[in-house]
C-alpha cells in the first residue's frame, strides 16, 4: 500500500492535518513526512498500527468451477474486543452456495482469543459472486458490526468451448425460435447464442466478434486480429451487447499499445516480444492495423508509425527474388500503397513479371488492391482475376497445409472480398468472390483468429447487401445490423423469435458456443496430448486424493501424428485447488533436483496464470514429433474440484487439435 497526500500547507501554529482513505487493511503503516521552508529542511518517520478491535480475515480459492466444493476459511482474532458471542452473517449468491441454509454462524470468543471457522462453499452458476461478510458484536446488548469484508469469487467453466453452427434458409413468414433448448448440452450461463443475416457471405458476425473478444492470448497477430474488426463493426458490437462505445475504443487503444510494445527499434514487430521473428507479413499486418486505426482518429505515435512504414519500405527495397511465396512482399506493397509511399513502377513490375509467382490468393489480391489505389484498373482487374482462380483451385484441396502467412483458403477468400469492396477495381465481380468465400465458410470446423478477423472485415464491406431484408424480432421491426448475441441463460428465461417479414427467403446463420455440460473423452486430430503428475522425485502421483501443501510436477507430452509444420499452443487448465508454484524456476531452467525431467522443446512463449499454464511453440517439418513441457504446482485449498483437460492446437488450423480427458481432484486438508 502506498498513499500520498501531496503538498500540504502548515498552519500558523506549525501543525498540518493530513487525512488518508485507508482501504481494508490490518497491519503496520509507516508514516513519512518531509517539511521545508526558506531556511530549513526536516523529515520524520513513525509507524502506525492499523487494525479493528476484532480482526477478520477470509481465505477463498482463486476461482471455482460449477460443481466444485471447497471451503471459505474465516479467521477471527479478538485483539481488543470484549468477550462474548459474535455472529457471522453473509448472503447467498446465485453463483455459489455458502454454508448452511440459515447463512449464520455464531462463535464464542474470549478476549485475545483467535478462532477459525470453515464454511463449505460450492460452485453453482458461472459468474462473479460478490460475497459480503459481516461480523456483529457480542449479543445480549445492542448488536453492531465490528468487522466486515467484501470479496469476489469467480465461478468459471474452463472446459474448452465447442461450437454448433447452422445456416437456415428462412422463407417468407418463416420464424426461428431461440429458446432454452437451443443451448441443450451446453453450460447455459457460459454459452453464447447468436444469429446474423449477412446474405450470401453467411458470416456469423456477433458470434465471431464474441469469440475474438474471449480469445485469451496476446501475440501480435492475435492482438491485431481482435482489434482490427472493431474499427469498422463498432455498431454491430454495440447491437450485440458486447460493450459500450467508450469501452470498445479503450480496447482498440489498448491493442495499439500492445502491438507497439512488440515493436523493435528497426520498426518491425515480433510475434510475442520486440526481439521477434523478422516476419515481413506480420510487420505488414500490424502496420495495416495502425494505418486503419489512424484513419479513425486513434492516437498512433508518429515515431512508431513512421518506423513501421520505413521498415516495410526498406524490406521491399532489399527483397530477394522469389519464384514461389512473396506473401509478405505483397502485403507490404499494399500497406505502402495505402500510405502513398510506394512507387507505381514497383507495383507494375511485380504485376507484369511476378504475379503468378505469388503463392496465395490474398497476396495476388493485395497487389491488385495496391494497383487499384493508384488508378491502374486493368492491372488490378487482372490481379484479382488471378487471385480468384487460385482460390477456386485451392478450395478443391482436402485441407489447408501450413502457411507462413498465418492463412487459409477461407481467410484468403474473406480478404479478396474485403479488398475488392474497399478498392472497387473495375471489372471484378464481387458477388462471385462472396460466393467463393461463403462456400469456404460452411466448413464445419473452428476458425482461426485470422479467419475471424478477415471474415468480419468482409461482413463490414457487405453491409449494404442485406439492407433489403425485412425481419422482425419478437414482433418488432429489426433494423440493421440484423445481428444479435445472447447469453444462453437469458434464452431460458426469455426466448426470442426471428421472423422473415419480406417476400424473399433469407439465410440466417445461428451459432451456439460454450463449454459442454458433459465433456467427452480424450480425442485428437493430428496430435495426441498426455498429462502426467509426479512428485519431486519422479514418482507418479494420483490427484484423486492429495494432501494440502503437496508440491507436484505436471508433465505434458505432445505427439505429432504427421510431419506437418505449425504454430502450436499448449494449454493446461488447472483445477481450482491447485496453483502454479514458483514459475521462475522453470523459466530460468533452475529445476535443481528435478534432473529426471527431460525437457528439450524450445518455447516461443510461456504464461503462468491463476487458472492455466500456456506454452506456444513452433514445429517445422522434420522436427522430432515428441515435445515435452513441465511446471510445478502446489495443492493449496482443500476441496473436490473438476480437473479440466489439457489441450494442444495449431493456432491457425484449429481443427488440428487434441485434448486429454476431464478428471477430478481432491485436496485433503488437516480437517478434510
Amino acid at each position: 500500500m502506498a498513499l500520498f497526500s501531496g503538498i500540504v500547507r502548515v498552519g500558523d501554529d506549525g501543525a498540518a492535518l493530513v487525512e488518508f482513505e485507508v482501504p481494508d487493511f490490518n497491519g503496520t503503516l509507516r508514516l513519512m513526512a518531509t517539511a521545508w521552508s526558506a531556511s530549513g529542511l526536516g523529515h520524520a518517520v513513525s509507524d502506525v498500527i492499523v487494525r479493528d478491535p476484532v480482526v477478520m480475515s477470509v481465505s477463498l480459492p482463486k476461482f471455482l468451477a460449477p460443481g466444485d466444493t471447497s471451503r471459505m476459511l474465516v479467521e477471527i482474532d479478538n485483539v481488543d474486543g470484549p468477550a462474548g458471542t459474535y455472529e457471522l452473517v453473509f448472503e447467498q449468491t446465485p453463483e455459489i452456495v455458502i454454508g448452511k441454509a440459515d447463512t449464520e454462524h455464531t462463535v464464542e470468543l474470549a478476549q485475545k482469543e483467535r478462532r477459525a471457522i470453515r464454511i463449505p462453499i460450492e460452485g453453482r452458476e458461472v459468474g462473479d459472486a460478490e460475497i459480503t461478510l459481516v461480523l456483529n458484536g457480542p449479543l445480549g446488548g445492542p448488536s453492531e458490526a465490528v468487522a466486515a469484508k467484501s470479496l469476489a469469487l469467480g465461478v468459471r467453466d474452463n472446459q474448452p468451448d465447442e461450437t454448433e453452427r447452422r445456416i437456415v434458409n428462412l422463407p417468407p413468414a418463416g420464424s426461428i425460435h431461440l429458446t432454452g433448448s437451443t443451448v441443450a448440452g451446453f453450460r447455459a450461463g457460459a454459452s453464447r447464442v447468436s444469429f446474423s443475416v449477412t446474405g450470401a457471405a453467411r458470416i456469423d458476425v456477433p458470434g465471431l466478434l464474441a469469440s475474438l473478444d474471449r480469445f485469451p492470448y496476446g501475440c501480435s497477430e492475435q492482438t491485431t486480429s481482435r482489434a482490427l474488426p472493431l474499427l469498422y463493426l463498432n455498431q454491430v458490437a454495440l447491437a450485440s451487447g458486447l460493450d459500450t462505445d467508450a469501452a470498445i475504443r479503450a480496447r482498440v487503444t489498448k491493442a495499439i499499445s500492445g502491438v507497439l510494445a512488440n515493436q523493435s527499434s528497426g520498426g518491425g514487430f515480433g510475434l510475442w516480444n520486440s526481439y521477434g521473428d523478422n516476419d515481413l507479413w506480420l510487420d505488414a499486418y500490424v502496420s495495416d492495423f495502425l494505418i486503419r486505426a489512424r484513419g479513425f482518429d486513434y492516437d498512433v505515435p508518429a515515431l512508431a508509425y513512421d518506423q513501421a512504414l520505413d521498415n516495410l519500405a526498406n524490406r521491399i527495397a532489399y527483397a530477394s527474388d522469389f519464384s514461389d511465396g512473396g506473401e509478405g512482399i505483397a502485403y507490404a506493397l499494399y500497406v505502402l500503397a495505402r500510405a502513398a509511399r510506394v512507387s507505381i513502377g514497383d507495383l507494375r513490375y511485380f504485376h507484369d513479371t511476378k504475379l503468378e509467382d505469388f503463392s496465395t490468393p490474398m497476396a495476388r489480391a493485395q497487389l491488385g488492391a495496391a494497383l487499384a489505389l493508384y488508378g491502374e484498373q486493368e492491372r488490378a482487374r487482372a490481379a484479382f482475376g488471378s487471385a480468384a482462380e487460385q482460390l477456386r483451385t485451392g478450395m478443391s484441396e482436402t485441407a489447408d497445409g501450413y502457411r507462413s502467412d498465418y492463412g487459409s483458403m477461407l481467410r484468403d477468400g474473406a480478404a479478396l472480398v474485403t479488398l475488392a469492396a474497399e478498392t472497387k477495381p473495375a471489372g471484378v465481380a464481387l458477388d462471385e468472390l462472396v460466393s467463393l468465400m461463403g462456400e469456404a465458410a460452411t466448413n464445419d470446423r473452428g476458425y482461426s483468429t485470422q479467419e475471424m478477423a478477415w471474415m468480419l472485415l468482409a461482413a463490414n464491406a457487405l453491409t449494404d447487401s442485406t439492407a433489403d431484408a425485412k425481419l422482425a424480432l419478437d414482433g418488432n421491426v429489426l433494423s440493421a445490423p440484423a445481428t444479435r448475441l445472447y447469453n444462453g441463460a437469458s434464452l431460458i428465461a426469455a426466448p426470442v423469435r426471428l421472423t422473415n417479414q419480406g417476400e424473399t427467403p433469407v439465410d440466417v446463420v445461428t451459432s451456439v458456443t460454450g463449454p459442454p455440460i458433459r465433456p467427452g473423452g480424450p480425442r485428437g486430430n493430428g496430435f495426441t496430448v498426455m498429462r502426467d503428475i509426479y512428485d519431486l522425485e519422479g514418482n507418479p502421483v494420483d490427484l484423486a486424493a492429495i494432501a494440502q501443501n503437496t508440491r507436484v510436477v505436471v508433465v505434458l507430452k505432445v505427439l505429432a501424428l504427421d510431419d506437418e509444420a505449425g504454430r502450436l499452443l499448449l494449454v493446461d487448465r488447472l483445477p481450482a485447488g491447485l496453483e502454479i508454484d514458483n514459475p521462475r524456476l522453470l523459466r530460468s531452467g533452475d529445476v535443481g533436483a528435478l534432473d529426471w525431467l527431460a525437457l528439450e522443446t524450445e518455447t516461443a512463449h510461456t504464461e503462468f496464470r491463476d487458472d492455466r499454464f500456456v506454452a506456444a511453440f513452433n514445429r517445422a517439418r522434420g522436427d522430432a514429433r515428441n515435445a515435452s513441457f513441465a511446471y510445478l504446482a502446489r495443492a493449496v485449498t482443500p476441496g473436490a474440484y473438476v480437473h479440466p483437460p489439457a489441450s494442444v492446437e495449431d493456432m491457425y488450423r484449429p481443427y488440428r487439435s487434441a485434448h486429454t480427458e476431464t478428471g477430478r481432484v481432491e485436496v485433503i486438508g488437516p480437517n478434510r
